[in-house]
């Protein structure tokens, strides 16, 4: 009955920890039986809660990795920029120096 429910809610949200710990659980391992036992036994609106609140941290890490991604690979673009900067001073460097031997 209703004094299981209460018991099963102060398991989940009973004391600070308890939710500091549930809402660990709900971002990074199954976020379903905390959220129906709220939906179920207190209200629907929770629902809406956990919906929105997975949906704006799988965006947030989801932006984090792409800004990670794209720094990377502007990283590697303009390392492969300066290599190939580097590769034509070479080649310059040579030819100029076959010139020189031959017309000396």
């Amino acid at each position: 009955g209703d004094v299981a429910i209460q018991r099963q809610v102060f398991r989940y949200y009973g004391t600070f920890w308890r939710s500091m710990i549930t809402m660990f659980e709900i971002t990074f391992a199954n976020w379903a039986p905390p959220c129906r036992l709220l939906v179920d036994n207190v209200g629907e609106t929770y629902g809406l809660f956990f919906l929105i609140y997975r949906c704006a941290i799988g965006f947030a890490v989801l932006s984090v990795i792409q800004a990670v991604f794209i720094q990377q690979t502007m990283k590697t673009a303009q390392q492969d920029a300066e290599f190939m900067m580097r590769q034509k001073d070479n080649e310059k460097t040579k030819v100029m120096n076959k010139l020189r031997s031959i017309f000396e």
